[in-house]
């Protein structure tokens, strides 16, 4: 059954950037030390001013530490408390994702980055959900805009930037923004990673099939083919319908047969095709592999 996206208006990433932002939170710590100390000191003048206070002293203050610590102590319960909540509601959004629930993740995304995160880890962790979550319904600009906040603001391990780096670029590529993704494929290659990224061999596939240059995509894909099924999983099978496209480009029949056999193989029809339209030519000429009897 097809999931419907959201409806319109809704994940407005803009909004979601804005809201989730960590907001300045009050120095109550500060405020209750300040007005304990000034409590003694009024204690203190008063006491040199009236004997009969003295007695009086070391029993409000001993009063005011007691409330000073009780309010330190809940305050520090109720922001492990909220931690928490954040924790669990951001893995139940990597979960739905991970389920490809997506109208659900959709609206729990809504609900996660509709207030500030306390965690500057866990609001990048939910903005590049929330960019997973818009490139599925083909928001592509949307999806950019928030790869983009996510490299400005938060500072990131090599491995992890290149993984935000090639999100940006695959959704620039899908916005047909060749150029952009162009430079961004460029930026990647002159990275500490370079060749040795699957994922970027990936989407230097992608980009030769878009832009009608078969042979540089089937070159690369034979180059890369192996690092390719270590690293990337039944997401191989991204590969194998591209190429396929790239073979049949080239009228390369039989190439392009076994090619599309082999992704569909891996993942189902429906899926390529969400993610690469331009794999639609082959799928109309060329059946797709029969699911094994008892596989679901």
């Amino acid at each position: 059954m097809t999931q419907s996206a959201p409806d319109d208006g809704f994940l407005n990433a803009p909004a979601l950037i804005d809201a989730s932002a960590p907001r300045a939170r009050p120095g109550w710590l500060q405020m209750g030390v300040a007005g304990f100390l000034l409590a003694i000191l009024v204690g203190w003048l008063l006491g040199r001013q009236q004997d009969d206070l003295k007695q009086w002293i070391p029993l409000l203050l001993s009063f005011g530490f007691t409330i000073v610590l009780v309010f330190v102590t809940s305050n520090g319960f109720l922001v492990i408390r909220r931690a928490r909540r954040e924790q669990a509601q951001l893995e139940t959004v990597e979960e739905l994702i991970q389920l490809r629930r997506w109208p659900q993740a959709a609206m729990a995304l809504q609900a996660y980055l509709s207030r500030p995160i306390r965690s500057i880890v866990m609001r990048a962790q939910g903005l590049l959900c929330l960019a997973l979550v818009l490139a599925r319904y083909h928001r592509y600009e949307d999806a950019v805009r928030v790869y983009d906040q996510v490299l400005e603001e938060v500072p990131l391990d090599d491995a992890s930037a290149h993984a935000v780096r090639l999100g940006r670029a695959m959704a620039l590529l899908c916005e047909e923004r060749l150029l952009d993704a162009d430079r961004a494929i460029a930026d990647l290659r002159r990275g500490s990673r370079g060749t040795e990224s699957p994922g970027l061999a990936l989407l230097e596939i992608y980009r030769d099939v878009k832009t009608g240059h078969p042979r540089e995509a089937i070159q690369m894909f034979q180059e890369r083919l192996e690092l390719m099924r270590k690293s990337l999983g039944h997401r191989v099978a991204d590969a194998w319908g591209l190429v396929a496209r790239a073979y049949d480009l080239l009228g390369q029949t039989d190439e392009a047969r076994v090619a599309y056999e082999n992704a569909t193989v891996l993942s189902p029809v429906v899926e390529l095709l969400r993610r690469y339209p331009e794999i639609k030519p082959v799928a109309e000429k060329f059946p797709a592999t029969p699911t094994p009897a008892g596989v679901v």
